[in-house]
């Protein structure tokens, strides 16, 4: 019961939580000294969130939440989501409508790596300057420089500021293109003072040409020559329906030291490129405890080195994950984190797009409950090197299916 949050009107609240346990909100005495335990209400699902921010705006709440870890180095997967309501006590439903308190929880993204050099942000304020423009309080890690001198492993998370705008009813930070990395006009901090700050907005990313020979829809009776298996002494079971390309999942995992998974993979375009697929995924929506469960998505360059974005089964919840693997570290270094995107559905759509800059590629995430509305998630950078493939992953917890519909990739479009 930490992270309080109090908002004050002729009733006061408190808001508290976090991973454990999840977020609540009671009714707060006048004199704030004391809260009604038996007035409780939650507000969003264990396993999933911390650090409360409630801003009104508009009519509605807007309640803030961080999720994933905040303390992970240059691998901290942090960041911050919001839901709204018109009651302060809830339901809070993201910008798709969805729950924040079922296991598919909701949350629509507000700021995420960007692929800059700050990365993990989140726990945040938001205040509001004399020029009527609101700026964001909250921390992040610069991945250059991720511990304290001395102490790997002791994650630094200086205090940023940033811009926080609206559009179409939501929050975004500085326009949707997150934690800035240099200068920009200062709040206006004394009545009176004006704000020179404009906002740009980002666009969601746009698909190009289709590249037909990194493509496949599996309607064949067996798997087309693009495709080799990466390890296959491990154990592997597929099945080709005439749709769809289904895996089976294995008790294996491709997670730091443990890599005794066989996957699918095929080289990956030499320029920016989009790929996308529609996974099937029959880990049950809701209960405990399939951890670790996934299928989808995996950017590969060796069993130490990838990117991966998978529905996965966390404890009572399931969330779309985007992560990042990379090695070998200096001693007392992350090896593994990663963040989330939206809420996975039994079909979930997911997209990862490649940027190369250099010295290395942009990876950043989208997910889709429909293959229309896509959420953007975050961005992590990576050097995969000459050898990339593009693959497809059912692991870490035996008996599921992911099913692959298709595989596209697409030319990114500039």
């Amino acid at each position: 019961m930490i992270d309080p949050e109090v908002v004050l009107g002729a009733q006061n609240y408190i808001f508290y939580g976090s991973f454990c346990g999840g977020i609540a909100v009671r009714p707060l005495s006048a004199d704030g000294l004391s809260s009604d335990p038996h007035g409780e209400y939650p507000l969003a699902i264990d396993q999933r969130f911390e650090g409360a921010n409630v801003v009104q705006h508009d009519g509605y709440y807007y309640l803030f939440l961080s999720t994933s870890s905040c303390c992970n180095g240059a691998l901290s997967g942090y960041n911050v989501m919001v839901a709204r309501s018109e009651e302060v006590i809830g339901p809070y439903l993201d910008q798709q409508g969805n729950s924040l308190l079922v296991a598919r929880a909701g949350g629509t993204p507000v700021i995420s790596a960007n692929g800059n050099r700050w990365v993990g942000p989140g726990h945040n304020a938001v205040f509001t300057d004399f020029g009527n423009q609101d700026y964001f309080v909250y921390h992040a890690i610069d991945l250059n420089h991720p511990y304290f001198a001395g102490a790997p492993g002791f994650t630094k998370r200086p205090v940023m500021l940033d811009p926080l705008d609206w559009k179409d009813g939501w929050p975004v930070v500085r326009g949707g293109f997150g934690a800035s990395d240099e200068k920009l006009p200062a709040p206006a901090a004394q009545p009176g003072q004006t704000n020179t700050y404009v906002p740009t907005f980002r666009d969601d990313d746009q698909l190009g040409s289709l590249l037909s020979e990194y493509s496949d829809d599996f309607t064949g009776p067996t798997l087309s020559q693009q495709w080799t298996w990466i390890d296959s002494r491990f154990p592997h079971s597929y099945r080709l329906t005439g749709s769809s390309f289904e895996l089976t999942t294995e008790a294996g995992d491709l997670y730091e030291s443990e890599n005794d998974v066989s996957f699918l993979a095929e080289p990956a375009p030499a320029s920016d490129y989009v790929v996308e697929t529609s996974v099937g995924f029959n880990v049950p929506p809701s209960g405990c405890c399939f951890n670790y469960a996934q299928a989808g998505l995996v950017i590969y360059g060796n069993d130490d080195n990838y990117i991966k974005l998978v529905h996965a089964s966390l404890g009572d919840t399931r969330q779309v994950e985007f992560a990042k693997e990379v090695g070998p570290v200096p001693a007392g270094y992350a090896r593994y984190g990663s963040g989330f995107v939206g809420p996975p559905a039994d079909n979930t759509f997911l997209r990862i797009v490649c940027r190369h800059i250099s010295g290395g590629e942009l990876y950043t995430a989208y997910s889709s409950p429909d293959g229309m509305t896509w959420v953007r998630g975050g961005t992590w950078t990576h050097s995969l090197g000459g050898n990339v493939r593009i693959g497809m992953v059912a692991m870490s917890y035996p008996g599921f299916k992911g099913d692959f519909d298709y595989v596209h990739v697409y030319l990114l479009l500039h």
